[in-house]
C-alpha cells in the first residue's frame, strides 16, 4: 500500500499574521540548504524567534520540538533528536549562535547584532534563559547576579567586561562583585576599573560591612599603595 497522500494546500487567508524574514536567507542561505531537515527547522525556529517578544528572542531546541508542526514534521524522522541535530547543522552554517544549558537543553538566537549580544548578555548572567514550560511553581527569587547589576547601576556590558565580569566571579564571592559595583554607583565611579580596585583592596585587607548604611568597607592598613584609587575607594 502506498501512504494516503496529504491533501492539498487551499491558499493563504487573506490578512493572516506574516512572518519577514531576512533577504539575506534567499540569497546566501536557501541555494546552499540542501538537507531538508535543516531547512525545515531553519525555517520553523526563525518564525518562532520572530515570535518572541521582549530582551530575550531566542528558543531552545525543546520548545521547537514539542510545537506541533514541527513535530509533525519530525515525527518519522527521529522527533526531537532530529530536531536538534537540524538546529546544530543550522548553527555549524552559521545560521543561528546557541548557547548550550546546564539542564542538557541548549537556546537559539539569530545569529545577527542583536541575537550575539543576547547570547552573551544570557552567558555572563545578565539576561536569564526561559524556563521549560511545564516547570511549575515558578522558581523563588535568587539573588542578583553581579552581570545584571553591572548594567543597572554602571552601564551597557561590552564583551570585555562580561569576560572581566566571569574571571572575577571565579576569584571573589558575587556577593562582593554585587555590592562593589553598587558601591561604585553610589560614589559615581562607574567603571570596571573602579570595581576591581574595591575588590583588590577588600582581598588584601578583609572587608566589613559598615552597619549604619549597609554599604561593604574595608579595613585599612597604613603604608599600603592601592594605586590610582586610592583616594576614592579609601574609607573616611
Amino acid at each position: 500500500m502506498t501512504p494516503e497522500a496529504a491533501p492539498a494546500f487551499e491558499g493563504f487567508v487573506a490578512g493572516g499574521a506574516a512572518t519577514t524574514l531576512p533577504a539575506q536567507f534567499f540569497v546566501d542561505l536557501l541555494p546552499a540548504i540542501e538537507d531538508t531537515e535543516e531547512l525545515r527547522a531553519t525555517l520553523y525556529a526563525l518564525y518562532a524567534i520572530a515570535r518572541k517578544r521582549g530582551p530575550l528572542r531566542a528558543v531552545r531546541a525543546s520548545e521547537l520540538a514539542a510545537e506541533a508542526p514541527l513535530a509533525r514534521a519530525f515525527a518519522h524522522r527521529g522527533g526531537a533528536e532530529a530536531v536538534r541535530a537540524a538546529l546544530d547543522a543550522a548553527v555549524a552554517r552559521g545560521t543561528f549562535v546557541a548557547c548550550p544549558l546546564a539542564d542538557g537543553d541548549a537556546l537559539y538566537f539569530m545569529n545577527n547584532d542583536a541575537g550575539r549580544r543576547a547570547l552573551m548578555r544570557v552567558r555572563a548572567g545578565a539576561l536569564e534563559a526561559p524556563a521549560l514550560a511545564a516547570r511549575l511553581p515558578a522558581p523563588a527569587a535568587r539573588p542578583p547576579r553581579p552581570a545584571e547589576v553591572y548594567e543597572q547601576e554602571i552601564g551597557v556590558l561590552s564583551p570585555a567586561v562580561a569576560d572581566a565580569i566571569a574571571e572575577a566571579v571565579g576569584r571573589w564571592p558575587e556577593q562582593w562583585l554585587v555590592e562593589a559595583i553598587r558601591l561604585a554607583a553610589l560614589r559615581n565611579a562607574r567603571s570596571w576599573n573602579y570595581v576591581r580596585a574595591v575588590l583588590e583592596r577588600w582581598e588584601a585587607e578583609g572587608r566589613d560591612t559598615d552597619a549604619t548604611t549597609g554599604t561593604a568597607a574595608t579595613r585599612t592598613q597604613a603604608g599600603r599603595d592601592h594605586g590610582p584609587y586610592e583616594k576614592v575607594i579609601r574609607r573616611s
